[in-house]
């Protein structure tokens, strides 16, 4: 298959291949494929955040976070637990240097209630991804968590930013408030203020991000299913999810596990299978059919196998 075609041949890079899925459908496996053609075309990371570390049993690199498949291909797995930790401490140091006050408070409570926050793990994710693209890679594909987790975190960026600009409108008066005051004290007047120039920082940051997440050039969205109701549910909630709230349109679908038609025959299945494949083709986007390995993908082997049951349909 001709891989940067059917991504709608991009310029820009780094270029992010975001894989998106409902656990179980095969994500990883489409991400290992994806990467494997890419890295013929340009230095590729291959980036999981699955929290279940499919990609680490798949390719057998053991618990090794960071592996140099060849030179063309690294593979990063990342460990969530550790992250958050990291995350959390950077977060306590910050704080610390900021706000010296609230050590008085007993800042290891206020990064315990960090810790154990909703949407901690979107945040590691994001941060990740923000990582991989400062990094010397042509293409970075992204073997994401299950289908709800990977849409919050999209919609991070566009929530920061609004968070944050509402608090650089409250810091600036502030510190407009704390000049006039010295000024009337006649007291030496310090123009420059740590808590203002992070949170710009954070604004350019995350507005960066956002660019690149909401273009179709910079961004190829690839949703996978397999050829059953609650997967294909998910495949069309991710689709309007794309196309609606972040204004871009998937590069790709892919339907993995099909069966060949005598199987899906005798199991009941031929016509709900042949269902699925015709909503696929009614999307007007390009879209992939995996057929079935008939056992469980466990392992590089296994990946390689399926590039031969491999059916690519463009629009």
């Amino acid at each position: 298959m001709n891989i940067l075609e059917l991504l709608g041949n991009p310029v820009d890079k780094p270029h992010l291949v975001v894989v998106i899925g409902k656990g179980g459908v095969g994500k990883t496996t489409v991400s290992i494929l994806l990467a494997l053609e890419l890295c013929n075309h340009g230095k590729t990371l291959l980036l999981s955040l699955d929290p279940a570390r499919h990609m680490s049993k798949y390719l057998s690199v053991g618990s090794r976070d960071f592996v140099e498949l060849s030179e063309r291909l690294h593979v990063k797995q990342v460990s969530i637990e550790k992250e958050i930790s990291d995350m959390t401490s950077k977060y306590a140091e910050l704080l610390r240097e900021l706000m010296p006050s609230l050590v008085v408070l007993n800042i290891e409570s206020v990064v315990d209630t960090i810790k154990y926050s909703p949407g901690v793990e979107e945040e590691v994710f994001l941060k990740k991804m923000q990582e991989a693209l400062r990094g010397d890679y042509d293409y970075v594909v992204i073997d994401t968590p299950p289908t709800g987790i990977t849409l919050r975190t999209l919609m991070l960026p566009r929530l920061y930013l609004t968070w944050l600009s509402k608090l650089i409108e409250v810091r600036e008066r502030i510190v407009s408030l704390r000049y006039v005051i010295a000024r009337t004290l006649g007291r030496r007047v310090e123009t420059y203020d740590k808590v203002l120039t992070k949170l710009y920082e954070m604004k350019r940051d995350f507005e960066h991000l956002n660019a690149i997440i909401s273009s179709g050039d910079k961004t190829s969205y690839v949703i996978v299913a397999t050829p059953e109701p609650l997967p294909m549910y998910e495949l069309n909630e991710s689709y309007k999810f794309l196309v609606e709230k972040m204004g871009v349109k998937p590069k790709l679908l892919v339907v993995n596990k099909i069966l060949p038609e005598s199987v899906a025959r005798e199991l009941g299945l031929l016509d709900e299978q042949k269902r699925f494949v015709n909503e696929i083709d009614n999307y007007g986007v390009n879209y992939m059919l995996v057929e079935h390995l008939a056992k469980p993908t466990e392992s590089l082997e296994d990946v390689l196998a399926l590039r031969g049951k491999v059916k690519v349909f463009k629009k």
